[in-house]
């Protein structure tokens, strides 16, 4: 079992956060291992869909929206299946964000539980980032070093 829990506090209402993350067809952008949707059905505030994550491993997803408050995943068929939820919290003009993802992995994936378990984690970090500056209006800016040359490196 893998468990995953990360939040963040965005600087913007909780208006402004439900706009980013109920875009739920905009998840690629900001979960990496997601690498394209398409949904099944849609009946109301849920979405039955299936994802490809990784380079070809199709799941299945179950999502329901609760308006301004949180987004549940349920995981139902796949190398991936448990859950994972998104939950708002106005804390005035800011929002908490809370990430929490409880999976069980299938197929070879079980054996790399340690691996799969830190790609998830930093993937889950990335990704509330990214949602935090978006909310917040900023650009997604990476920090870059510069880069040196083994010539530098003789040199000191």
């Amino acid at each position: 079992m893998v468990e995953i829990k990360v939040k963040v506090q965005i600087d913007a209402p909780i208006e402004k956060v439900w706009e980013v993350v109920s875009r739920v067809d905009d998840e690629p952008k900001y979960w990496s291992l997601t690498k394209s949707i398409r949904n099944i059905s849609k009946n109301g505030n849920e979405i039955v869909r299936e994802v490809i994550v990784g380079k070809v491993e199709k799941c299945r997803q179950k999502i329901t929206l609760v308006p301004k408050g949180a987004i549940h995943v349920l995981w139902t068929k796949g190398v991936i299946t448990g859950t994972k939820d998104m939950i708002l919290t106005s804390l005035g003009n800011a929002t908490l964000l809370e990430v929490s993802m409880d999976y069980k992995i299938s197929g070879i994936g079980r054996f790399f539980q340690g691996t799969i378990t830190d790609e998830l984690h930093m993937e889950a970090e990335l990704a509330v980032d990214q949602i935090k500056e978006k909310a917040e209006g900023r650009p997604h800016y990476i920090p870059m070093e510069e880069r040196r040359t083994w010539a530098d490196l003789i040199r000191g």
